[in-house]
């Protein structure tokens, strides 16, 4: 089961935290939430996949498409993959990816 959680990890900052298995529902609702942080107007998202077990291939789109919304968000676009099916799901998407200190930079507010 696929669960996804948006929080705001500091001022201007917003995190979608993916957990379970991405199938490609669940990659629309990643597409979704990721748009409406661009029109809220935040200036950075972190995608976290740390939370995955696994994912369907076709669900990769939806980490390459949170990482084209990057033009739109002053801070950009961070992918954190530091578990193995992250890392897997970064790479099969094409996009880097940091490990979980990338979060540093965003202090909880």
């Amino acid at each position: 089961m696929f669960t996804l959680q948006l929080d705001a990890p500091g001022s201007g900052a917003a995190r979608l935290r993916l957990s379970g298995h991405l199938d490609d529902a669940g990659a629309r609702e990643v597409l979704h939430a990721a748009a409406d942080v661009v029109k809220c107007g935040c200036s950075r998202l972190v995608v976290d996949l740390d939370g995955l077990t696994s994912f369907d291939a076709d669900a990769a789109f939806a980490v390459t498409g949170c990482t084209r919304l990057s033009r739109w968000l002053p801070d950009g676009v961070d992918v954190v993959a530091a578990t193995p099916a992250g890392r897997e799901l970064a790479a099969e998407a094409g996009v880097p990816a940091s490990g979980p200190d990338s979060m540093a930079a965003c202090p909880v507010s």
